[in-house]
């Protein structure tokens, strides 16, 4: 008798143990990742999905239970829903009714994508399928990472265009916008010490100027990463690699931050962010801007895959005076990333 009621007691510790690690890990990465820029706030912004699919089944295994211990689950998933949207979203087809409503004059189609500068495998024309697909989707804009400066050819149905390589300089990775509305101003924002940088265009839509920003920020060179420390630099050099380019992102966002607070037009900021929801990246541009992947897109919104692992790099993001209509994820396979195209209302 005296062993069970010991063996009953030892699973009431490992079950308050199980379930109170998962929610204090929960909790404290929602607070370090806005607090600090490195090795660990970027473990936190790639698990935390993890930690909250762990506590949200343990709560719900103890609330069946009627055990007390669901609090604790439960309490790390209010923290998490305070301070981050959803990971996944249930959009429903609704979106499709509203594209009807809107006249062709509200509304702007906008694509992005990292192309990884069209050096594909000439066998199966992986650069033929990503012009043919940007060309088919007909949207009113599109924002091109790592881009190659000699394709702009493909695309003569953007009367209007905007790539960096001449005003980058050597060494710079090339962007490019294409409109098929006018472009007014348009300038190059380059990031020290980095191949990467920045770029937007303002356009009259509607006798209204709107300011469409092209970023993308600087990169894990996840796969360098994980050759790396598989092969033989190990621990150090990964967190001294991941730390880095933390830190380097946060003084990208900052700069962007800058350059928009001294526009005072309507914004679209489109891009690679190199970072998930879950960073300070991208919660320092998003503040009270709308993700068109969060207002209308559906399911884990994928743009990026590591070993099966879906990530959600790319983003598009907008004024809340915004209406988004839709939101699309792809799966072409064609580059390293996938295109994101929304369709928004401009109020």
């Amino acid at each position: 008798m005296s062993i069970l009621i010991r063996f009953k007691i030892n699973s009431q510790k490992l079950g308050f143990i199980l379930t109170l690690l998962p929610s204090i890990l929960l909790i404290l990465g929602c607070i370090l990742i806005f607090i600090v820029d490195n090795f660990l706030s970027f473990v936190f912004s790639i698990i935390l999905p993890l930690l909250f699919v762990l506590n949200l089944i343990f709560g719900i295994y103890w609330l069946l239970k009627k055990n007390k211990y669901f609090l604790i689950s439960f309490f790390g998933v209010i923290i998490y829903f305070l301070c981050f949207d959803s990971f996944f979203k249930f959009n429903s087809l609704m979106t499709s009714d509203l594209n009807k409503t809107s006249s062709k004059s509200d509304t702007l189609s906008i694509l992005s994508y990292n192309t990884a500068g069209f050096k594909h495998d000439v066998k199966v024309d992986k650069d033929g399928q990503i012009v043919n697909f940007i060309k088919n989707k007909n949207t009113d804009v599109f924002c091109i990472q790592e881009f190659s400066a000699i394709k702009y050819k493909h695309f003569n149905e953007y009367p209007y265009y905007f790539k960096t390589n001449i005003f980058a300089g050597r060494g710079k990775s090339v962007m490019a916008i294409f409109s098929k509305y006018p472009i007014i101003d348009k300038d190059y924002i380059s990031f020290p010490n980095s191949r990467n940088g920045a770029m937007y265009v303002d356009l009259i839509l509607n006798k209204k100027v709107v300011r469409i920003y092209n970023l993308h920020f600087e990169s894990f060179k996840v796969r360098k990463i994980f050759h790396d420390f598989s092969e033989f630099n190990g621990y150090n050099s990964l967190r001294s690699r991941i730390s880095k380019a933390e830190k380097m992102r946060k003084e990208q966002v900052l700069i962007i931050k800058n350059h928009i607070n001294n526009f005072k037009g309507k914004v679209v900021i489109c891009g690679d962010f190199n970072s998930t929801q879950f960073s300070s990246t991208y919660n320092l541009l998003k503040h009270s801007r709308k993700d068109s992947f969060i207002e209308a897109g559906k399911y884990f919104g994928s743009t990026y895959k590591l070993y099966k692992y879906p990530f959600r790099l790319d983003y598009i993001l907008v004024d809340d005076s915004f209406e988004v209509l839709s939101h699309e994820n792809f799966d072409l396979k064609l580059s390293d990333h996938e295109p994101i195209l929304t369709r928004l209302v401009i109020n």
